[in-house]
């Protein structure tokens, strides 16, 4: 389970690659347990041309201050991570996510990119 060092240090990454850059893609996985009450067409478009502003974290959730609503949050779990393509960051080392695995990762639960590269993708194992 990723422990609030964990959760710190992608907040961090976060902040330092992608803070600034506009979203220009985002993909949703369909789970329920990811979210709720909007379809993932519904929240990929209310993401599309936002820009990131700030991460934050309170305990083990963390969620990203665009330039506008929503602000999407992200409840680390078990095995959840954030991963930005080509940053190391600080991982649970039982993480499902292998930096020489497919990108994205067959485990991502929420995938977003800039127009330059790809920015981030939260996983969260099953």
């Amino acid at each position: 389970m990723p422990e609030l060092p964990e959760v710190e240090a992608a907040r961090r990454a976060v902040e330092e690659h992608c803070v600034g850059k506009k979203i220009t893609k985002a993909v949703i996985a369909n789970d329920s347990k990811v979210i709720d009450g909007v379809s993932p067409s519904d929240f990929e478009a209310s993401l599309l041309g936002k820009t990131i502003v700030s991460a934050h974290r309170k305990g083990k959730n963390m969620w990203l201050q665009l330039d506008s609503p929503p602000f999407p949050s992200f409840q680390f779990g078990m095995a959840g991570a954030v991963c930005i393509k080509g940053v190391a960051v600080t991982k649970y080392k039982r993480s499902a996510v292998k930096d020489t695995d497919e990108w994205p990762s067959k485990y991502s639960k929420l995938f977003i990119e800039d127009c330059t590269s790809i920015l981030a993708q939260l996983v969260v194992a099953k």
